[in-house]
């Protein structure tokens, strides 16, 4: 179900119009309800029945059992089990064809001809998401953290939230619980705070993202065409139309989770203002780098394998060898993350390997740095240094990015040997613009809009802008919200036979 559909738009208004009529002690069987509908709207099949029931029975009788043999042996196995049943399916649904082409490079590189097919797997929408919450809730079950859910159809909730389920975000069950089952009184002030943050994610989405697009994915889809300040362009351009795009998906759907009442944490903050690699993957899709430090990062650099081989590193390589664990500890979570994004090497290598090489070096060149601005005498806190540190670490997010987007690692490459032909004076041919995907008029709305996202941004990271848009008189309030209203209606890229882009975020 597209976020930008009006199938999405009249569904939201059937769930929310009978969410806040019935009963309030049943209310959320409604959201279970209406999110059984949305996860299987565009793919009902017995298998993907099977797939939802699997995970969610695993996850809810483990949980019981976890708690029932709590402080024993079986409680560990029942625990590993869980996990490795759930881990399982993910892996077979969505990453069979990344093992099967490594199992093929090897036979060939062996000099054998026995290759196997590629498969076609059937997944649900979000099955990514809710198989990594479900992990986290075993997990927290056996740490103490929270209590099994008693009943199936309340964990079902959990598990199969509607909002969740497009691009996250990633959520725990102790937080939750305490919002999913009590009861939520209709708030006018809620329900205009939820549709003005819907109305800016529509915005990131249909007016930017989808312009961006379109750009990119011409330049990306005919290579031999564009070179020069295009390649560079579509470089730039790829992480403004996937952070409008899934940034634009989760305000959408925080929207309506806030006009339900329902509480969910921030995805974003500002990270095109960040000074370093460190801080904008602490800024971009925050709940994910925390689940991944909560449950891989941490209780791997806790494990006695580590605490062994940090003492072995420290007694070999003095004080820095204690960095050697942390960096081993690093590198695996960065290898799941680029293994979360997809089952391909250019998600492993775009969102994983290289930002852990750019954190690495990043980590050990900063005292060098820092003598450096020293002996210049360059002040580290001022607004032209800030700024200097923010394009750079665009830029470098932007060079990882080229694998992400890429159809192949040799496809990435050739792009960025395409970067290197110097031609700027194509960006005055308003024909050659078009036939890049854009007009004139288009790329012009393109860069307009990009500055209102950088000033909301940045506002952003230090007040509530819709809270102190409320707080305005009723005539610069409206006058805002009509802007935004009206700049979607008259600049969005929408009609029949438009997909928005598709949702980047939603295949993972």
């Amino acid at each position: 179900m597209n976020l930008t559909s009006f199938v999405f738009l009249a569904f939201c208004f059937i769930t929310l119009i009978i969410y806040f009529i019935v009963p309030k002690k049943i209310q959320w069987i409604i959201l279970l309800l209406s999110s059984l509908v949305f996860l299987f709207y565009d793919n009902f099949s017995l298998f993907t029945v099977f797939q939802a029931l699997l995970i969610l029975l695993v996850s809810y009788f483990g949980g019981r059992l976890i708690e029932k043999y709590r402080d024993t042996k079986k409680e560990t196995v029942i625990l590993l089990c869980s996990i490795a049943i759930i881990l399982g399916l993910l892996i077979y649904l969505k990453y069979s064809n990344l093992l099967i082409i490594t199992y093929n490079h090897i036979i060939t590189l062996l000099g054998m001809s026995k290759k196997v097919e590629l498969v076609t797997r059937v997944s649900l929408i979000g099955i990514s998401y809710y198989s990594l919450i479900m992990i986290s809730y075993l997990i927290d079950i056996h740490r103490g953290a929270c209590k099994a859910q008693k009943n199936i159809l309340k964990c079902a909730l959990f598990m199969y939230y509607f909002p969740i389920l497009p691009s996250g975000p990633f959520v725990r069950y102790e937080t939750m619980e305490k919002e999913l089952y009590k009861k939520h009184k209709f708030d006018y002030d809620r329900m205009c705070s939820g549709l003005v943050r819907m109305c800016w994610g529509f915005f990131k989405i249909l007016v930017i993202s989808s312009r961006v697009g379109y750009f990119v994915d011409t330049v990306y889809g005919n290579m031999s065409k564009f070179k020069g300040f295009f390649a560079i362009l579509a470089a730039l351009f790829f992480p403004l139309q996937l952070y409008t795009n899934f940034s634009g998906s989760i305000d959408v759907i925080m929207g309506v989770s806030e006009i339900l009442g329902i509480n969910l944490p921030e995805n974003f903050t500002g990270p095109f203002f960040s000074r370093t690699i460190t801080e904008f993957w602490r800024n971009w899709h925050i709940t994910l780098g925390a689940w991944l430090k909560d449950y891989i990062f941490y209780p791997l650099l806790k494990s006695n394998f580590m605490q062994k081989l940090n003492k072995v590193c420290k007694k070999k390589f003095g004080k820095n060898g204690k960095k050697i664990p942390l960096y081993l500890s690093m590198f695996v979570m960065w290898l799941a993350i680029g293994i979360w994004h997809g089952g391909a090497y250019t998600y492993i290598i775009g969102s994983g390997m290289i930002p852990f090489a750019c954190i690495f070096f990043e980590d050990n060149l900063a005292p060098l740095a820092k003598k450096i601005n020293k002996k210049l005498r360059i002040d580290e806190d001022g607004f032209w240094y800030h700024l200097y540190q923010s394009v750079r670490t665009y830029v470098l997010f932007s060079f990882a990015m080229i694998f992400f987007r890429a159809s192949s690692i040799m496809q990435g490459l050739r792009l960025i040997k395409r970067m290197l032909v110097f031609n700027p004076w194509v960006l005055l041919d308003n024909k050659t613009l078009y036939t890049a995907g854009l007009d004139m008029r288009d790329f012009h709305v393109m860069i307009l809009s990009v500055i209102v996202l950088f000033i909301v941004d940045y506002f952003s990271k230090k007040i509530n802008v819709r809270e102190k848009l409320f707080k305005q008189n009723i005539i610069v309030r409206w006058a805002a919200i009509y802007i935004l209203l009206f700049s979607i209606i008259i600049f969005g890229c929408y009609g029949l036979g438009y997909d928005a882009t598709s949702f980047i975020y939603q295949g993972f």
